[in-house]
């Protein structure tokens, strides 16, 4: 049967070329932005799940600087600890020297007095003076006690305590490291060898500061490896919903491009099918 009113080799060319045209407009919007995911349309849930992975990378990112800056503060605290820690060793040297009775005369024992006392009045200015972001590190303020809880370090992408790691930082003044009863009159041997103990105790006691805050670093670069470990495969994950692959849709590219150009041509022959209908009437 021939019929001019309703074409349907015609219609069904023309629905396939639009099939193909839109198509080649996907192909496109990829192929120029890099992406298989334009549009919400183009992979709902694909979206959904690539948005959640690209908000986990970006946490883990600022946690990664987060880290980061744990080290550096932990860096600034270690660096007067160790400036501390020479001076207690002044001081055991101070110590040691006024204890010798045999050979030291009054003026002697004074100028050991002076200088053993500044360095107390030293220890005791940085305990106000060392700060990092206007934070004072050795205030007491962060030794981890109850009521003051420590400076905490957000170094994961999510709530939760496992993401939260504390540094502590005990406070270090003349008190703190025991040292009260050392403004010794240096006069006196006896005071000084009492001195030499209890400075040992300071020393140690600073020790034992820097060994927990190196332990607290070791454990900092343990978990910003950790992490770059995590971004870096999260990233993969997204990359293969969210990415476009670049040799496949250049390929589809192509095909799409070849029906286009065969559709058109099929429409062309579908549409000139009726006009044979005009040999009848001759």
């Amino acid at each position: 049967m021939s019929v001019i009113n309703t074409n349907i080799p015609s219609l069904t060319g023309l629905n396939n070329l639009r099939l193909t045209n839109l198509g080649l407009q996907t192909s496109l919007e990829r192929l120029s932005s890099g992406l298989r995911i334009n549009k919400g349309a183009d992979d709902p849930s694909g979206l959904g799940i690539a948005k959640g992975m690209e908000a986990q990378i970006g946490g883990i990112t600022v946690a990664i600087q987060n880290g980061q800056d744990g080290i550096s503060l932990i860096h600034t605290a270690d660096g007067a600890l160790a400036e501390t820690q020479d001076m207690l060793l002044r001081m055991r040297d101070l110590a040691v020297r006024g204890a010798n009775d045999a050979t030291l005369v009054t003026a002697d024992r004074t100028r050991l007095k002076n200088e053993f006392n500044s360095l107390i009045a030293e220890i005791n200015r940085k305990s106000h003076a060392v700060t990092f972001n206007t934070k004072n590190l050795f205030s007491g303020l962060y030794s981890g006690a109850v009521a003051n809880p420590g400076l905490k370090l957000q170094i994961g992408p999510d709530n939760g305590t496992n993401f939260r790691l504390t540094v502590k930082i005990p406070e270090v003044t003349q008190s703190s490291l025991g040292l009260s009863n050392t403004a010794v009159n240096f006069v006196n041997a006896s005071a000084c060898r009492s001195c030499i103990t209890l400075v040992n105790s300071a020393i140690n006691q600073v020790s034992d500061i820097r060994a927990s805050l190196g332990i607290t670093e070791n454990r900092l670069n343990d978990i910003i490896n950790d992490l770059q470990a995590e971004s870096i495969n999260i990233s993969a994950a997204k990359s293969r919903i969210f990415d476009a692959d670049m040799a496949v849709e250049i390929s589809g590219f192509t095909k799409l491009q070849i029906l286009q150009q065969t559709g058109t041509a099929i429409l062309a022959q579908a549409n000139a099918q009726p006009q044979s209908i005009l040999q009848l009437l001759k």
